[in-house]
């Protein structure tokens, strides 16, 4: 009986600090929430039940084609009767007026009856399954070789890639992106006289110059070809139906990326016209370098391309793949510099990866730079694993967020890597020590670090809050309030 009555004290006693903690912090929904966090952070299918549930603002640094799934791939190419080589299964088209070539390439849609071939194809075209090869010895290598192997679908679609990203993004909780993908038109075309004119002339105001009536004609074109790709991605979603998809409320820009591994001139030209697609039409939010970084051409070019694109995009937002790198990929010189010209010479607002900052020249002094100039940092957690081999401890995320440079998650190429942005919430919580406050800054960040008009990104700063509001007085529901008192209370001898 003693013993009965001092554990019914000891509950009294416990409920009463319970209260009293939840009277004089005010245990809102927020510390309700960053305590159930911390409570399930160690079960990682509650961790990514969580995490997948919560809000995340946006997705900032994604490329189009390399967010979709190869199995929509796959769809698409049998419905355009294209073929696959039996080789590399890359897709191609097969000869005029002609089957597929019977002895190189069958038909994709055979792919859709035989499980195997199916299984090699979506390998192929990702990173799923992986497996070292002669032809790709690396992640690296099986990263960037799928692009090649699907581009035959990927330009025929975009608009379709679009809706299937948007109705993704909004199961998961993701209300704005920025889509890397190509707008250089397919005409007008610069002849080989006019591109050697332009290679001959090392004043870049004599070249943008000679680019004039170039520009002024790709413009209406690009601009075409959004409109298409837009009145796709609206049809697929049903925008203007009774019952539109929950998709169609997923905000989006297009980033115009340039092929840093073209000849330079030619990086020059397609620079000059993205910069102008940027202040001509406001779905193009700014621009990017697209390509391996370690590439021959890309690391010969790499301070000319950041002294163009200062010239060229002064005026205009820029997000720059820099620092995607790691020792022993490049000589070590290369190592030391991207990072700080992208930001410094191109005037980057925002870096891609920037994997390599610890061995940057002045790393301390780079990053105070970063912090004052509120450069933010692309983070892709799962697309540097898998390419370079950097994770965990390895990984700089820590070293960003120690100096407080603004970090967002993103997931780079979601199909390729076979995630979404959930997983890349899940992997920061689990690899690294975050609280829920902390991804809940992440996402903020990801909305104010977003190539968004003032008005625009303040309704999205608002609908973000709106959803954390929502989402946090959920979870504060699951529980009674002498169970959430007593998380919080178990929270703080964690």
């Amino acid at each position: 009986m003693q013993r009965w009555i001092l554990g019914g004290i000891a509950v009294v006693v416990v409920l009463a600090i319970g209260f009293v903690v939840w009277v004089s912090c005010g245990c809102s929904a927020t510390t309700v929430t960053a305590a159930r966090f911390a409570a399930l952070r160690d079960d990682y299918p509650a961790l990514r039940a969580f995490t997948r549930a919560m809000p995340k603002g946006a997705d900032l640094h994604v490329h189009l084609s390399g967010a979709v799934y190869a199995e929509d791939f796959i769809a698409w190419a049998a419905a355009a009767n294209l073929c696959v080589q039996r080789a590399d299964k890359k897709i191609v088209t097969a000869p005029p007026q002609q089957p597929c070539e019977p002895e190189k390439t069958q038909p994709i849609a055979d792919a859709l009856t035989d499980q195997g071939l199916y299984d090699d194809i979506v390998n192929a075209l990702s990173m799923r399954n992986y497996l070292p090869s002669q032809s790709e010895p690396s992640g690296h290598d099986q990263f960037f070789v799928t692009f090649g192997k699907y581009g035959e679908v990927s330009w025929r679609v975009p608009g379709e890639m679009t809706a299937m990203l948007l109705r993704r993004y909004a199961a998961e909780r993701v209300q704005h992106t920025e889509l890397m993908i190509t707008l250089t038109p397919p005409s007008p075309t610069l002849t080989a006289g006019q591109l050697a004119q332009i290679k001959g002339e090392s004043d870049p105001a004599a070249r943008l110059a000679l680019l004039k009536d170039y520009i002024d004609q790709a413009i209406p074109n690009a601009k075409a070809s959004m409109d298409a790709w837009q009145a796709a991605t609206r049809r697929e979603l049903g925008c203007n139906s009774p019952t539109p998809d929950p998709g169609c409320s997923v905000s989006y820009r297009y980033i115009a990326q340039v092929n840093r591994n073209s000849a330079e001139e030619r990086v020059f030209v397609n620079t000059a016209l993205a910069a102008a697609l940027t202040r001509a039409d406001s779905r193009v939010a700014g621009l990017n370098f697209v390509g391996p970084e370690d590439y021959r051409v890309a690391r010969a070019d790499y301070r000319r391309h950041m002294a163009a694109i200062g010239f060229l995009a002064r005026d205009v937002s820029v997000t720059l793949h820099a620092g995607e790198l790691w020792g022993g990929l490049v000589p070590p010189e290369d190592l030391t510099f991207h990072i700080r010209d992208a930001v410094e010479t191109a005037g980057a607002k925002r870096i891609g990866h920037g994997v390599a900052v610890i061995y940057e020249r002045t790393t301390d002094q780079l990053l105070g730079e970063m912090r004052k100039r509120k450069v933010a940092v692309e983070i892709n957690l799962t697309s540097n694993d898998v390419i370079l081999g950097v994770r965990g401890k390895d990984h700089p995320l820590p070293t960003y967020l120690s100096a407080g440079v603004p970090v967002v998650l993103s997931t780079d190429d979601a199909g390729v890597s076979r995630i979404d942005l959930s997983n890349e919430y899940f992997r920061a919580a689990r690899d690294y020590p975050l609280g829920y406050r902390d991804l809940k800054q992440l996402a903020r960040n990801s909305i104010e670090h977003a190539f968004l008009d003032a008005n625009a990104k303040r309704d999205a700063l608002a609908e973000l809050d709106k959803a954390f509001t929502a989402f946090e007085k959920s979870v504060a529901k699951e529980q009674g309030v002498l169970r959430n008192a007593g998380t919080v209370i178990a929270n703080l001898f964690r």
